[in-house]
């Protein structure tokens, strides 16, 4: 099977790459930061190829997507992992920076899932998992409302694409990691005392999506708290929602 992976140079979509790879599937590593890309090609070899992409702007898009079709090779399964977000309050945070989660987060993965739909759709089969978050569950997400927003667009979007292309032989699944240790801001890159109870690690996210993808699962959701979490959510009035993400924020905020 041949894999595109955006954001695949480090977090859960290095380690997205490395479970395909170690399972014998061909994998083509998108991501920004080339020396990144270098270090995987230098220790995977012949078994991915790597591309230099920012994937929020579209012409980027369409260049990376010509530079797939070089390959020649077909795509069986997109992964749309690439991702940000910026914490603190939304009239203090930069407008180019809300611009920039949205490009990425929203315009960026819908380009690249209409792109390869249509060519999934026209040979019979693939498969496009795209990245969401327990924070699509939520009713909102003081301290980090555009993300939380954001995340919620590509949940419902990939939960619409389940009863469109399913039926035409594309599988369709959403990711839905709750706090995970590593680079993304507000999130200590190692777990301490209590957290190891509920913040997961980027290998844990990809093996909990490895197996579900070919279990034929719509939504995957790593670690027991966080299945729970989302549980509750269908519980909690809206208001306290908020005012729980609100705390949980501000304690992130701190880690800044």
């Amino acid at each position: 099977m041949n894999v595109v992976i955006t954001g695949a140079s480090s977090g859960i979509g290095r380690e997205l790459l490395k479970i395909f790879v170690d399972n014998g599937h061909f994998v083509v590593a998108v991501a920004r930061r080339e020396e990144k890309l270098k270090e995987i090609k230098d220790e995977f070899g012949d078994k991915v190829a790597v591309i230099c992409k920012d994937v929020s702007e579209p012409k980027n898009i369409d260049q990376l997507y010509k530079e797939i079709k070089e390959l020649k090779i077909e795509i069986d399964l997109l992964i749309n992992n690439a991702g940000m977000g910026e914490p603190g309050l939304f009239y203090e945070i930069e407008m180019e920076a809300h611009m920039k989660t949205l490009d990425l987060n929203i315009r960026g993965l819908t380009y690249l899932t209409r792109i390869f739909s249509e060519e999934m759709i026209k040979k019979g089969g693939g498969g496009i998992i795209n990245v969401a978050s327990t924070a699509s569950f939520q009713s909102g997400g003081p301290l980090m409302g555009v993300y939380y927003a954001s995340k919620s667009y590509v949940l419902s979007l990939t939960e619409a694409l389940v009863e469109e292309m399913e039926y035409r032989g594309v599988r369709i699944m959403a990711l839905c990691p709750g706090p995970t240790s590593g680079e993304f801001k507000g999130m200590n890159p190692e777990r301490k005392g209590i957290e190891k109870f509920y913040i997961t690690t980027p290998k844990q996210v990809a093996e909990c999506c490895y197996k579900d993808y070919f279990r034929n699962k719509n939504i995957c959701i790593p670690g027991f708290i966080n299945k729970i979490t989302v549980f509750s959510t269908r519980m909690l009035p809206r208001k306290i929602q908020r005012k729980i993400v609100k705390k949980i924020q501000e304690k992130k905020k701190r880690l800044l």
